[in-house]
């Protein structure tokens, strides 16, 4: 009797198929299913319906199930596995929602591209786990066959990570070469045909029938209306790469840079169907409730299918009976193709009988092939660097090399986006911490060594007034493994202010952390240029970097009180309005520049507040107050939009701010008025400090989008009646 695992057997309805698929088999008909989950209610549905395939099929098998992965491998002979990390929420849908807010967009998510990466960072740990699991209670020789999706980077991290016996399976082979036979009109049974590549992007480098090259009768069928509808992304690829690609068209939309990126009319000349996974998410939920209802109803009847094309059954019959098939496995590259990086992950026949899985020896495949593969091979490559290693930068510079992200966002947006998906999947537990690394940079601290990085920075606006209160930040960051205790003085080049607090200070910092400290002065006189600021630091293994205090931006108001206020992104004019002070609060009207907000974008704002345009205002009264108010405003659909009282807590929403915004075909305008019972000043105020940020959907075309700022370097601008 041979125990075959099967984790995440939630995945009732795929699990369905293959376990019905594998008792089929007279030589398994007898084997022992153990079934695990982490869902308790998924994991019973899954025994009940593997007790009563066992049933209809009047077989001798036997079941168990349990919470426990480990208890569940324990003296397994094969583990299958169909994880999804993360589920459909929060997982896939954070996936795509984040990305979708910098203007990237997505058909399926799961194998390449933004949404391919972190799933695949999601799912490498606890492969590793799954295989560690193995190697240590499975029985000997215990194959592990994956199913879950990223393919390559999930075989490939497992390879590097553990290196147990393994094997990653997908049907696109077996699904397009069914395709490509009707297309053709060839009976499936008499088509010859050889694939070779990556999972995903394996191309059929052989497409015969009874011995001759059936590629011309393809090509001649392209020309055919109706067929080239069904896969236009697969048949334009074809018809220049001269080869026919193993995976959905929707899929190739998003492995490479010539669809979705080039605008809504090449979306819609190949069909390229954007954020078709969350579609088909919702249709697997429904399905997956239907068979849940039928599979508890007790006496509900069991149909059990004839054996699929799926290959797990078909490996572990020839593994046990010694007979031969022939398989597409997903395999460690042992110079099976010669023109694709060593130990990446191929997709190549396979034979399989009792001695093992022994992939084909391919040769080189065409070089154009093999390019585009490599274009995909490097994203999967550093994924799997940063999974492993946990050096955080790899995640940028993974989703940097992506073909289809890369042409459609700024590195700044890459990098910002990358940060909002680690920081939303930690805060669900689906990542661990990473290595840190100098922010916006493509290196992390572990290059330092033992150094320490201390630098002094601008937490309050210095302001050339007497009398103005203002703040540095020191931040210390240690690489290390040792805590570490140091001294630090700050030294103005200058005696223009006073210390509110001990300008020498002992700072402790504990192993691989960083810490922050603040420190308060005075101006004791007006300061009209510029002050530099030294930090020191009297241990060698310490670079320190101080700062420079500049004298500020001031606007004055005019004889009516009015003051203007331009932003200004990539050189030109983001965000222009003027500024006035009145007996109901500080009033504000402005015209952002951005081409992509529209009545249905701005329609998301009710689910999704954070996305599109958005004003931030810091706001000080005067020269002493110690924290300036925040206040987001978000443009809303007729006509209207919503203020908030904080940029990271928009659930924090106000009605004290009323806001009007009017849409024109490239900008939109805002007016709105802060009340000066919320800022806490009086409607003769002499002095504001302000700062003005704006987010940027587009600002003349999709991918110039940013965000622009009257202040930088921690500054306010200065705002004062004549």
């Amino acid at each position: 009797m041979k125990k075959i695992a099967i984790i995440g057997a939630g995945s009732v309805v795929f699990a369905k198929k293959l376990i019905g698929d594998i008792l089929q088999f007279d030589a398994l008909s007898n084997s022992l299913i153990s079934l695990m989950d982490i869902d308790s209610g998924r994991l019973k549905v899954a025994e009940v319906m593997t007790r009563k395939i066992i049933a209809k099929l009047g077989i001798h098998a036997s079941v168990q199930a349990s919470l426990d992965r480990t208890q569940a491998i324990k003296g397994a002979d094969f583990v299958i596995c169909m994880i999804q990390v993360g589920g459909f929420e929060p997982g896939t849908m954070t996936d795509f929602e984040i990305p979708k807010k910098y203007g990237l967009q997505q058909t399926i998510g799961d194998t390449l591209g933004v949404g391919g990466v972190f799933r695949a960072l999601r799912t490498i740990p606890e492969l590793l786990k799954i295989a560690q699991d193995i190697e240590k209670v499975g029985n000997p020789g215990c194959l592990f066959l994956n199913y879950s999706n990223p393919m390559a980077m999930n075989c490939w991290a497992v390879d590097r990570g553990v290196g147990v016996p393994h094997v990653g399976l997908c049907h696109s082979v077996q699904g397009t070469s069914k395709q490509l036979a009707a297309y053709c009109n060839i009976p499936y049974e008499e088509l010859e045909y050889t694939v070779a590549g990556i999972n995903h992007m394996a191309f059929f480098l052989k497409f015969a029938h009874r011995g001759k090259d059936a590629y011309p009768l393809l090509f001649k069928m392209m020309e055919e209306p109706f067929i080239f509808k069904q896969n236009k992304v697969r048949f334009e690829m074809m018809k220049r790469l001269g080869y026919f690609v193993t995976e959905s068209s929707e899929h190739q939309a998003e492995y490479t840079p010539y669809f979705i990126h080039h605008g809504e009319q090449i979306i819609r000349d190949y069909d390229v169907p954007i954020d078709e996974y969350l579609r088909r998410c919702e249709s697997i939920i429904s399905t997956w409730e239907n068979t849940e209802k039928m599979l508890l109803g007790g006496d509900g009847e069991i149909v059990v299918e004839p054996q699929s094309h799926e290959y797990g059954s078909y490996i572990i019959h020839s593994l046990v009976t010694n007979e031969k098939c022939l398989i597409y496995g997903n395999v460690p590259n042992d110079e099976w193709i010669t023109n694709l990086p060593s130990g990446c992950c191929v997709e190549v026949p396979c034979s399989v009988n009792g001695a093992g899985i022994q992939p084909h020896k391919m040769g080189d495949i065409p070089k154009q092939l093999a390019a585009i593969c490599r274009t995909n091979i490097n994203v999967q490559q550093l994924t799997v660097e940063a999974a492993l290693t946990k050096q955080r930068e790899w995640i940028y510079q993974a989703v940097m090399m992506d073909p289809h992200t890369s042409a459609t966002l700024t590195l700044d947006h890459i990098w910002s986006m990358c940060d909002e998906l680690i920081e939303a999947h930690q805060q669900h537990g689906f990542l661990p911490e990473y290595k840190r690394n100098f922010k916006s940079y493509g290196r992390s601290y572990h290059d330092l060594g033992e150094t320490v990085v201390a630098t002094l920075g601008i937490d309050k606006a210095f302001v050339d007034r007497k009398g103005a209160l203002n703040e540095l930040i020191l931040k210390v960051e240690n690489p290390s493994d040792d805590e570490r205790d140091l001294a630090f003085e700050i030294v103005p080049e200058k005696p223009v202010f006073e210390w509110l607090s001990d300008q020498s200070q002992r700072v402790t910092v504990s192993p691989n952390s960083g810490s922050s400290h603040r420190f308060q002065f005075k101006n004791l006189e007006e300061v009209t240029e510029s002050v530099s600021v030294e930090l020191k630091c009297g241990d060698a293994k310490v670079f320190t970097l101080g700062s420079v205090l500049k004298s500020q931006l001031a606007i004055d108001f005019d004889e009516n009180g009015v003051g203007e206020i331009t932003t200004y992104l990539g050189g030109e004019v983001a965000l222009k309005g003027e500024l006035q002070c009145n007996a109901d609060g500080l009033k504000f009207d402005f015209s952002v520049q951005d081409s992509l907000l529209t009545e249905a974008n701005l329609k998301t704002r009710e689910e999704h507040t954070w996305e599109g345009s958005w004003i931030c205002l810091q706001i000080r009264v005067g020269l002493q107050e110690s924290r300036p108010k925040r206040i987001v405003i978000c443009p809303h659909k007729n006509g209207g939009g919503q203020a908030y009282t904080g940029i990271f807590a928009l659930e924090d929403s106000t009605d004290a701010v009323a806001v009007k915004t009017i849409l024109d075909a490239a900008k939109y305008t805002t007016e709105f008025i802060i009340p000066h019972s919320m800022l806490g000043s009086q409607p003769d105020e002499q002095l504001f400090m302000i700062n003005v940020r704006s987010s940027i959907v587009a600002l003349g075309d999709a991918h110039s989008g940013g965000i622009s700022e009257l202040c930088n370097e921690g500054n306010m601008a200065v705002f004062s009646r004549n």
